[in-house]
C-alpha cells in the first residue's frame, strides 16, 4: 500500500490542473510563469511525474496557493494576502516535511519515497558514461522520480540518470522529440535494446543489433551505424553507454 505521503504527492497534479483551469491559463503560461517546461507540467498534472522539490517552491511562491491546498487538499486555495512574506518559510518547511516524513536513502545512494527512485538527471541534452557519483547534497528537486522496478538495477558506479532528447529520428521506436529517457549502465543490452551511445563527438540513443562482427545502431527513420567489436574495444572508439529502460514523452497537446 502506498504512504499517505506518496498520496499526497500524487494527487497534487490534480489539483494544480484545476489551479490552472480555473483560471484560464494554458500550460504554456503557468509553465513559463515558474520557470519549467510545458512538457513537465503536462506530466505532473496527468500524473505520470511527481511534482519535485523545486517545482512546488517555485509555483508556491510564483502563485500565492496555499501548500495546504496543493499538497493536502485542504484549507483554502490561495494564501492569505498580508501572509504571503511572513508564510515563504512555513510553506518551504510544509514541502520539506512531507518529502522527509517517506523519504528513505537507498544503500546505493539513491534516493526513495514509496515504490519511487528519484535518478537524477543530467544536465546535458545527452550524455554518456558509468553514471552519476552520489555525493550528501544529492537533490532529489533535481531528479526525475521512476518506479523501482523500472529503475532497473541499482548498482553504486553505475546507477540509472534521466537525458532529455532531442530529434525525431527514434519517433518510430516510441521515443518523441523533447522526451526523457532513464538509462541505466548497470542492465546488459542485448539485440533488440533501445541504448544511449556515443560515437566521436555525437551522443545519440537508438536500438542496437548484434550482428557476426559488431553491432548495428538503427534509428528508426532508417539511419544504421555498424561498429564492429574492434572499434567497441578501443578508447577513441564508439560506446554503449546503457540501456533506455524508460521512455517519458512529451504530451501530443497543450491542454
Amino acid at each position: 500500500m502506498e504512504s499517505s505521503e506518496t498520496l499526497h504527492i500524487a494527487e497534487a497534479g490534480r489539483r494544480i490542473k484545476r489551479y490552472r483551469t480555473s483560471h484560464s491559463f494554458t500550460q504554456q503560461q503557468l509553465a513559463d510563469s515558474i520557470g519549467t517546461s510545458r512538457g513537465y507540467l503536462a506530466e505532473i498534472e496527468r500524473g505520470v511525474k511527481e511534482p519535485s522539490f523545486n517545482f512546488l517552491r517555485k509555483l508556491l511562491e510564483t502563485t500565492g496557493l496555499s501548500s495546504e491546498w496543493v499538497l493536502r487538499g485542504e484549507g483554502a486555495m490561495f494564501r492569505e494576502t498580508g501572509e504571503k512574506d511572513a508564510a515563504k518559510g512555513a510553506e518551504r518547511r510544509d514541502i520539506e516535511a512531507l518529502f522527509d516524513a517517506g523519504l528513505k536513502k537507498l544503500d546505493c545512494g539513491l534516493y526513495a519515497l514509496g515504490d519511487k527512485v528519484y535518478v537524477p538527471l543530467s544536465s546535458v541534452t545527452a550524455c554518456c558514461g558509468t553514471g552519476f557519483e552520489i555525493y550528501e547534497d544529492y537533490n532529489i528537486g533535481e531528479a526525475i522520480a521512476v518506479s523501482l522496478k523500472e529503475a532497473g538495477t541499482l548498482r553504486p558506479g553505475a546507477l540509472p540518470y534521466a537525458v532529455r532528447t532531442e530529434g525525431r529520428s527514434m519517433e518510430g521506436y516510441g521515443i518523441k522529440e523533447g522526451s526523457t529517457v532513464i538509462v541505466n549502465p548497470a542492465e546488459d543490452v542485448y539485440s533488440g535494446c533501445v541504448a544511449l551511445v556515443i560515437y566521436g563527438d555525437r551522443a545519440s540513443v537508438k536500438k542496437v543489433y548484434d550482428t557476426p562482427d559488431g553491432k548495428d545502431l538503427l534509428a528508426s527513420n532508417g539511419q544504421k551505424l555498424h561498429v564492429t567489436y574492434g572499434d567497441l574495444s578501443e578508447d577513441w572508439g564508439p560506446r554503449i553507454c546503457g540501456r533506455v529502460m524508460v521512455v517519458i514523452a512529451p504530451p501530443d497537446d497543450g491542454i
